[in-house]
């Protein structure tokens, strides 16, 4: 009897250490087939808070509408420490301002009187951005499950569609597509650029180098916008800066 005991205990010793090696490399063959990708893709979504100055010899009251932006983006790696990263992708942000001005009715007299400064425009944007911007991380990304960041860099502006409304006491005098133009553009009218700066905080997934972040973002726009209507005063140029809170996810 003891026999048979003393061979199952060795036999039951031998599985357990077989298996407890089985397990080890399988852990390490684990580790090993954990590749830390160069590029990963990050998607997010934001209210903007939306910053516009106008002529105040020409306009007053400027008051952003409701404003989003979507965007989609490359992240890719720029050293082994995970903690220099570019970014570059494309956005869509939808954005506007009320404001009050002059209004001309055709054969009129351009008259800049401060009791004239009463007609209520309305101006929709959808515009596309390109960014490109240098990231930086206070922690290492496969390391952290939480980590901090920096980012800053410089987004290509694109108007694609513009829309203006003109109202008095609630009657309509205007509502058409409006083709918007830069004082300074980039190699067309309708584009330009920003200037970006800001600061995130993402929860990591070290497995898979996956995460989920949130970031706070100042867009400074280089030149102001304008249009140019024979009802609407001479040099309708609007300046025009952000602020985006992002929320979002790293695959």
């Amino acid at each position: 009897m003891s026999y048979y005991f003393k061979y199952s205990v060795v036999f039951l010793l031998l599985f357990i250490f077989s298996a407890v090696l089985g397990q080890e490399d399988g852990g390490r063959q684990l580790r090993n087939r954990r590749k830390n990708p160069i590029v990963k893709t990050r998607f997010g979504i934001s209210p903007v808070l939306s910053f516009y100055k106008t002529n105040k010899n020409h306009a007053s009251k400027a008051k952003p509408k409701m404003a989003f932006n979507f965007s989609w983006k490359e992240e890719i790696r720029l050293d082994k420490n995970n903690q220099n990263f570019l970014f570059i992708g494309a956005e869509y942000m939808f954005h506007g301002v009320n404001f009050n001005s002059y209004y001309f009715y055709a054969d009129s007299l351009k008259l800049y009187e401060p009791g004239r400064l009463k007609y209520k425009y309305s101006l929709t944007i959808h515009e596309l951005d390109f960014p490109i911007q240098i990231k930086h991380s206070f922690q290492k990304e496969t390391n952290a499950i939480y980590s901090s960041y920096i980012f800053a860099g410089y987004c290509y502006r694109w108007i694609i569609e513009s829309h203006l409304k003109v109202n008095e006491d609630g009657n309509s005098l205007v509502d058409q597509r409006e083709p918007l133009k830069f004082k300074s553009p980039a190699f067309n009218p309708s584009n330009s650029s920003f200037l970006s700066v800001g600061g995130g905080f993402q929860k990591n997934t070290s497995l898979r180098h996956n995460a989920v972040f949130v970031e706070l973002q100042f867009r400074y726009g280089l030149s102001p916008f304008y249009f140019n209507e024979s009802f609407a005063p001479s040099s309708m140029y609007i300046n025009n800066h952000c602020l985006l809170l992002t929320v979002g996810f790293k695959i």
